[in-house]
C-alpha cells in the first residue's frame, strides 16, 4: 500500500482546545485535519458550556420574574415549560454550530466525523460515521478528546440509568425531585438552576464541604446561596446503594458519619468527578505513558512520552481549571511558531457559573499558607458595591492575596455580580506583572463591579 502523504497536523477532538488549535494553525497557513466523533464543536458547544449557560440564564430569568413584583415589574408569577426551554437550548446550539461551521477554514483543515484511533506515532485510523475506515498521516498528532462523568462504584447505580449532561439536555419535564451526585462547579450550577426552575433539589457529596478547593469563606457563602434558593445540601455523605430507575423513581441508601439515610427522588444526575476519554485510542500500544487517572503524561510543550504525539485540555496530565483548557492551544501553536510558550507559569482562571458567579485567579489564602508564604489578605463584602445594589444581589465578597513584603498580587477570588468579568481584569494585571497598586489607582467605570477593585485594594494603604 502506498504511504499516505503527511499532513502537518491531526487533532483528535473538536472541543475548546482542539478546535482553537486547528483554526489558529489554519490562519497561519498550516494544513491538517480535525477528527470529531460526535458533532462539530465537541462537548463544550453541544452538551456542556453553551447549553449550561443558556439553562442558567433561563433559571435567572425565572428567579427575576418571581422577584419582579417587589420593584413594580410583573406579578411575581413564573411558569416553566422545560420542553420549550430545552428546545430553545437546542436551537441556540444549532445556530452557534452553524455559525462556527460557516467560518471554518475548510480549505486548510478538513473536518472528519468519526472515531479516531492511533495505529502509529504518525497515523490515525478513523472509523467514519458511514462505517468505512480512513487513514490520516501527520507530522504531529494532538489528542484533545476531553472527558466524561465518572460513574461512582455504588451498588445499583449502573442499572439506575442516571443522567449526565447529555441526557439532561433531552428532558421534556421538570423532575419532581432531582438528586445530584457530586459537587463540581457544574453540579452547583445545575442545583441552583433546577431549584429556580421549580424542582426540589438535593445535592449529595462525600466531601465535607462544597467547592473544597476554594477558601472556606467562599465555600460557606456558596452553600448559603444555594440553600437560599431551596437546594438541600448533604455533604460528608456516602451513597452505599441505589434502587430504582432515574425518571421513574429512585431510592438511595446513604451514610453520613454513623447516621444512615434513606433518600427518595425522581431523577439522578451525575455531576461529580470526571474521567479522561483516553481509552480505545491506541495510546498504550504505542508506548504513550498514562497517569494513574488515565490522563496523558506530557512535558512543558504538551508532548507525550512518544515524540510527535501531544495532549491538550482535560486529557493532559497537568493541573489546570476546566474553563481554561483552550489555552493549551496557544502552547501547541508555539510548537509551529517559536519561541515555545511553556505550560509552566500560566495564570489561569476558575469559574463557577452560579448566580451570582464565583471566580478565582491565582492563589487562594489556604494555598498561600500551605506554600509558607507571608501574605496580606484584603476582603470587601459585595454590599459595599454600588452595582450589586443596582442588580438587587448584594450576596458575596471579594478577596485578594498580596505578598506581605511587596506589592505583588498573588491571588484574587470573588463571589458576586459580574465575578467572571472582574476576575479577567485582575488576571490581566497579574499576567502583566503589575502591582496591586495599579488596580487601586486606576479610575474604573461607575457603576460597575470592577470599580470595587479600587475600594478593595485601597485597604492595603
Amino acid at each position: 500500500m502506498a504511504r499516505l502523504p503527511p499532513l502537518e497536523f491531526v487533532v483528535l477532538g473538536g472541543g475548546m482546545a482542539g478546535r482553537r488549535l486547528a483554526r489558529d494553525l489554519a490562519r497561519r497557513g498550516h494544513r491538517g485535519a480535525l477528527v470529531e466523533y460526535h458533532a462539530f464543536g465537541g462537548a463544550s458547544l453541544n452538551v456542556a458550556c453553551l447549553p449550561d449557560a443558556v439553562m442558567v440564564r433561563a433559571a435567572r430569568i425565572a428567579h427575576q420574574m418571581r422577584q419582579g413584583a417587589a420593584c413594580g415589574v410583573g406579578s411575581g408569577v413564573c411558569e416553566v415549560d422545560l420542553a420549550r426551554l430545552f428546545a430553545c437550548i437546542g436551537e441556540t446550539v444549532s445556530a452557534a454550530r452553524a455559525h462556527d461551521l460557516a467560518l471554518w477554514p475548510a480549505e486548510k483543515v478538513e473536518l472528519v466525523l468519526g472515531h479516531g484511533h492511533l495505529i502509529a506515532a504518525d497515523t490515525v485510523e478513523v472509523a467514519l460515521q458511514d462505517g468505512t475506515l480512513r487513514r490520516l498521516r501527520a507530522e504531529r498528532i494532538f489528542v484533545s478528546t476531553g472527558s466524561a462523568v465518572k460513574v461512582p462504584a455504588v451498588a445499583g447505580l449502573a442499572d439506575a440509568c442516571a443522567m449526565t449532561q447529555r441526557e439532561l439536555m433531552c428532558m421534556t419535564r421538570l423532575p419532581a425531585h432531582l438528586l445530584i451526585l457530586g459537587s463540581s462547579f457544574g453540579a452547583l450550577a445545575y442545583a441552583q438552576a433546577f431549584a429556580r426552575l421549580g424542582c426540589d433539589v438535593t445535592l449529595i457529596d462525600e466531601a465535607p464541604r462544597l467547592a473544597r478547593f476554594e477558601d472556606a469563606v467562599f465555600s460557606d457563602a456558596i452553600g448559603q446561596l444555594l440553600r437560599r434558593d431551596g437546594v438541600r445540601l448533604l455533604t460528608s455523605t456516602v451513597i452505599e446503594r441505589v434502587r430504582g430507575i432515574s425518571g421513574a423513581g429512585v431510592s438511595l441508601e446513604a451514610r453520613q458519619g454513623r447516621q444512615l439515610l434513606e433518600l427518595d427522588g425522581s431523577d439522578i444526575l451525575l455531576a461529580g468527578a470526571r474521567r479522561p476519554l483516553t481509552a480505545n485510542l491506541g495510546l498504550e500500544a504505542l508506548g504513550v505513558e498514562l497517569a494513574a487517572d488515565g490522563r496523558i503524561v506530557v512535558d512543558q510543550s504538551l508532548q507525550s512520552t512518544v515524540p510527535g504525539i501531544y495532549a491538550l485540555g482535560e486529557v493532559a496530565a497537568h493541573p489546570q481549571p476546566g474553563h481554561a483548557v483552550s489555552d493549551d492551544a496557544r502552547v501547541a501553536l508555539s510548537l509551529f511558531h517559536p519561541p515555545l510558550q511553556p505550560v509552566q507559569g500560566r495564570v489561569l482562571p476558575r469559574l463557577a457559573f452560579i448566580d451570582p458567579e464565583y471566580a478565582r485567579i491565582g492563589l487562594s489564602v489556604a494555598e498561600a499558607e500551605q506554600a509558607g508564604l507571608d501574605v496580606r489578605v484584603l476582603s470587601l463584602a459585595m454590599d459595599a458595591v454600588t452595582r450589586a445594589w443596582a442588580e438587587g444581589e448584594t450576596s458575596g465578597l471579594m478577596q485578594a492575596v498580596i505578598a506581605a513584603d511587596s506589592d505583588t498580587l498573588l491571588g484574587f477570588a470573588m463571589l458576586g455580580v459580574g465575578a467572571g468579568e472582574v476576575v479577567s481584569v485582575v488576571q490581566m494585571a497579574m499576567q502583566a506583572g503589575l502591582p496591586y497598586t495599579a488596580l487601586a489607582n486606576t479610575p474604573l467605570a461607575h457603576p460597575t463591579a470592577s470599580e470595587a477593585l479600587n475600594t478593595l485594594f485601597a485597604q492595603a494603604g
